[in-house]
């Protein structure tokens, strides 16, 4: 065997390892355990070197094969240590960058952007700022306005905008978005068994009637609805959550509860008023339409008048049905008493509810002494509007000549009844 060879492999093997050594990869003692090997390694050589030129045993050979092995073995192991601990800090820069939105300091610089923009589009531009910061890849073409329902906002943000929305949105939830901006609602509202409306026999030699249709039609569209506060610029929260939590909840919740009034009875603003809401069918209503009947309630029994009501949807394919009344009514019609001596006894919610063949029955002082209850189909009711129209978002401003932060929550809603008879109201007793 050449010395000069083997010589050049061992002199490789230091010059590696001595490369390890300048290494911020791996700690103190390993770098002990490897000037050891390099040690050996230079012993190694100077044998090579004690060697005559043509001198050779088979004894050296084996030793050095021997030395050779273990350290490389050790090298592998040291290796393997090191690939480890680099794939480790990687994998750790990798999941803090992705998991940013989870921390709080995503909370902290969601408010700072908030405290620190005067307009909707600066507050955009101040929170790009901190994703980008913190290698959230954001699409350039995409704004944060639609980018945060993509999963761009603090997920506390979001957890709070969910709670809000659970809490606040109630049998919100439960209607039919069609995704749509605008919707158009056609229905014949011929009787379907008037002679004009019937399919109808044919004889030999005679004459085909056509049928009569009464179009009934209306366009659900959506309109801009909003709500507006402000804070005193002096005003201080006990935290960046505390801030957020109280602007979001303050906005939604009037948002929302303005929208459920808006369905169940109107705005109850005149028609000229500026600000009427005027984008929503209002279910309750006093004269007999197409999508809705009207009842009066009798003098007798408010169980037996609310039943016949609720009789009047057309629900062939039994769908759930809801029902609002006010807590009195409730009370009264849960209330059981075998005599007029006995002590009276009161159903739950869920009997009642089931002794009127409804779905669930919600406790409202909306409808006031207009009304006695209302009741729909909640999958026949349409929403239209803003892709998330009750989730609308959150936009700041700064009034400087009252040092004010002016925060306003706006969407564009809308919607109606869609299907004929699918609603029904109790006027009370005359």
């Amino acid at each position: 065997m050449d010395k000069n060879i083997f010589k050049e492999f061992i002199t490789n093997e230091i010059a590696n390892k001595q490369t390890l050594l300048l290494s911020n990869s791996i700690n103190d003692e390993d770098k002990a355990a490897i000037q050891t090997q390099i040690d050996g390694l230079n012993a190694i050589v100077e044998k090579i070197d004690a060697l005559e030129e043509d001198e050779t045993t088979n004894e050296l050979i084996d030793e050095l094969k021997q030395t050779v092995t273990e350290l490389g073995e050790k090298l592998t192991a040291l290796n393997e240590k090191i690939n480890l601990k680099n794939n480790e800090t990687e994998k750790e820069e990798t999941e803090m960058n992705t998991n940013y939105l989870e921390t709080k300091n995503a909370l902290h610089d969601f408010a700072q952007a908030i405290r620190n923009s005067k307009s909707a589009e600066e507050f955009k531009s101040n929170w790009n700022e901190y994703l980008v910061k913190n290698d959230i890849d954001t699409d350039s073409s995409i704004s944060i306005a639609s980018g945060s329902e993509q999963g761009y906002l603090p997920t506390a943000i979001k957890g709070m905008i969910n709670d809000l929305w659970e809490k606040g949105a109630g049998w919100l939830a439960d209607l039919n978005y069609t995704g749509a901006k605008a919707f158009y609602v056609r229905h014949n509202a011929s009787d379907k068994d008037a002679e004009t409306s019937r399919a109808k026999g044919w004889k030999k030699n005679g004459v085909k009637s056509q049928q009569e249709i009464e179009l009934s039609a209306k366009l659900l569209s959506g309109q801009f609805i909003y709500k507006i506060v402000s804070l005193d610029n002096q005003t201080i929260f006990d935290n960046d959550e505390s801030l957020i939590t109280y602007v979001l909840s303050e906005l939604s919740n009037q948002l929302l509860a303005e929208i459920r009034r808006c369905i169940l009875v109107g705005d109850g603003r005149q028609a000229n008023d500026p600000n009427k809401i005027d984008s929503f069918e209002a279910i309750a209503k006093t004269t007999t339409d197409a999508y809705t009947t009207v009842t009066t309630a009798s003098n007798t029994f408010l169980v037996d008048d609310l039943k016949i009501m609720v009789d009047t949807i057309n629900n062939p394919d039994e769908k759930p049905i809801y029902l609002w009344m006010s807590t009195e009514d409730l009370r009264t019609v849960s209330r059981v008493q075998a005599s007029d001596t006995a002590t009276p006894v009161y159903m739950s919610t869920e009997d009642v509810a089931s002794q009127l063949g409804v779905a669930k029955i919600f406790k409202t002082d909306l409808l006031g002494s207009d009304y006695k209850a209302v009741a729909m189909l909640p999958d026949e009711y349409l929403m239209v509007g803003a892709p998330d129209l009750l989730n609308g978002l959150v936009y700041k401003a700064h009034d400087i000549w009252t040092n004010r932060d002016v925060y306003r929550n706006e969407t564009v809603a809308g919607g109606g009844l869609n299907a004929m008879k699918s609603s029904a109201v109790l006027l009370p007793a005359e």
